[in-house]
């Protein structure tokens, strides 16, 4: 695209979107139940809900409580991070 942001030619690419606005947090911030990630009022924690872990891991939490587990994408039961 030209400086000025004019198109001179018409063209349509077939892409793929890649982003992803998962949050990056540490996995003992995970396990802390007590940390901002883990209170739903200010992270907005729910069924459902991705962050990538400081291992680029991506973790789903299981529910809104503050001690719900956040399962590990694709693992097995042994990775997933239940808050205390």
């Amino acid at each position: 695209m030209p400086l000025t942001g004019d198109l001179t030619k018409n063209k349509s690419f077939d892409t793929t979107a890649t982003a992803f606005p998962y949050t990056k947090i540490a996995i003992v911030d995970l396990s802390d139940s007590s940390h901002p990630v883990n209170q739903a009022y200010l992270s907005g924690k729910q069924d459902g809900a991705g962050v990538v872990g400081d291992d680029y891991a991506l973790y789903i939490a299981t529910g809104s409580a503050s001690t719900d587990t956040w399962v590990l994408a694709g693992g097995d039961s042994t990775s997933d991070i239940t808050p205390a």
